[in-house]
């Protein structure tokens, strides 16, 4: 009976003295050496952080090593500058109360450092990915005229009265003829203008036309001239502020006229649907005296096809001639939508002198 006993005791003890051979399943080093994780919670934890850290080390690296790759994680280290490991200590039997304290100070040590980690691996994985290209900058686009709109602006731009308008054609070429029976300083005789203005998009107008002359009592008959002219903005209308252009003008010889030169500049002021215009000009010529010119202007729309308009002028010759007071009213009539009909009627005084002046024009969008 003894023996079959003994051999269960030593079987016994034989299975014990196994159990503590074991290895165990993970350490912790400390200062003096490696201790034993005895929960088994804990065990899984530092296996677990120790994988991630060490994969989050190997994608980071490679990320680094890969073209355009920054040399520093997002805490702003060396994303390779990895301290060598410690030497392996000798493996001590660690007393239990002092393992819970270094297992707990690895666990803390490994969370901060796993998640240090995944953020610097996720600021490079942003770093490496394609910059979205930043849309480009849409050009303004013109904002497309309503019908009335074109229609005023087509009223407007009529060129019949000799005090002209700050605002420049748009966009759009127009042909004009103007007719007279006196020229603009009131010399009686029959006068022919056609010309072609032509806008562009940057507040430039420019234009070019003729001058045919028959005055009463010339025994040369008709004369003509040729003339070019530009009209540029200066400044647009804003609060108090009128809109300013300036306006230049040569014009060939013509008759015993050498060749001439005006300039004006021209201020336009809105005021609900009237405007009012005003012009201060300064001609200059090769074989007569020079003039200035003074001139104020207004036109108002009724609806979008009648023009009311009317302008008075002061031109003083620089010589022996007389100075002249000018004044005209007359209407703009909008026929379809690229014709406008104009007609004018108007007096020229002088010192000696009180006489009618009549103005018939077309215009048309070519």
């Amino acid at each position: 009976m003894l023996q079959p006993l003994m051999a269960l005791l030593a079987l016994a003890g034989l299975g014990a003295a196994g159990g503590t051979a074991t290895a165990p399943r993970c350490t912790v080093d400390t200062e003096a050496g490696q201790v034993t994780v005895l929960r088994a919670e804990d065990c899984t934890e530092l296996t677990r952080l120790r994988e991630e850290r060490d994969v989050l080390r190997q994608r980071l690296g490679e990320l680094q090593r890969e073209p355009g790759g920054s040399a520093t994680g997002g805490s702003g280290e060396e994303g390779l500058a990895e301290p060598p490991p410690p030497p392996p200590a000798l493996s001590v039997e660690a007393t239990p109360p002092a393992e819970p304290s270094a297992v707990t100070e690895e666990l803390r040590a490994l969370r901060r450092e796993v998640a240090e980690l995944r953020q610097s691996l996720s600021e490079a994985e942003a770093r490496r990915a394609t910059p979205v290209q930043a849309p480009k900058a849409e050009q303004p686009v013109r904002e497309e005229k309503s019908e009335r709109e074109e229609a005023l602006e087509l009223l407007r731009n009529t060129d019949m009265l000799t005090v002209q308008n700050a605002s420049p054609v748009e966009r759009q070429v127009l042909g004009e003829v103007n007719v007279a029976n006196r020229t603009q300083t009131g010399e009686v005789g029959f006068v022919l203008e056609p010309q072609v203005r032509v806008g562009t998009p940057w507040n430039v107008e420019f234009g070019a036309g003729a001058q045919l002359q028959n005055l009463a009592g010339e025994q040369e008959g008709t004369t003509g001239a040729v003339s070019a002219y530009a009209l540029g903005q200066l400044v647009d209308e804003k609060a108090v502020l009128p809109q300013l252009a300036l306006w230049g003008q040569v014009t060939s010889p013509q008759g015993d006229e050498g060749v001439s030169a005006e300039a004006r500049v021209l201020a336009t002021k809105t005021f609900g649907q009237t405007r009012l215009h005003g012009n201060v000009g300064y001609s200059a010529r090769q074989d007569t005296a020079d003039d200035y010119l003074l001139g104020l202007a207004a036109d108002h729309p009724i609806g979008d096809r009648l023009l009311l308009q009317g302008d008075a002028y002061y031109v003083n010759p620089l010589g022996e001639d007389d100075a002249s007071v000018n004044a005209s009213v007359g209407t703009g009539l909008r026929v379809g939508r690229s014709f406008v009909v104009t007609g004018a009627v108007g007096v020229n005084a002088t010192r000696e002198d009180v006489a009618p002046r009549l103005l018939f024009g077309v215009l048309g969008r070519i």
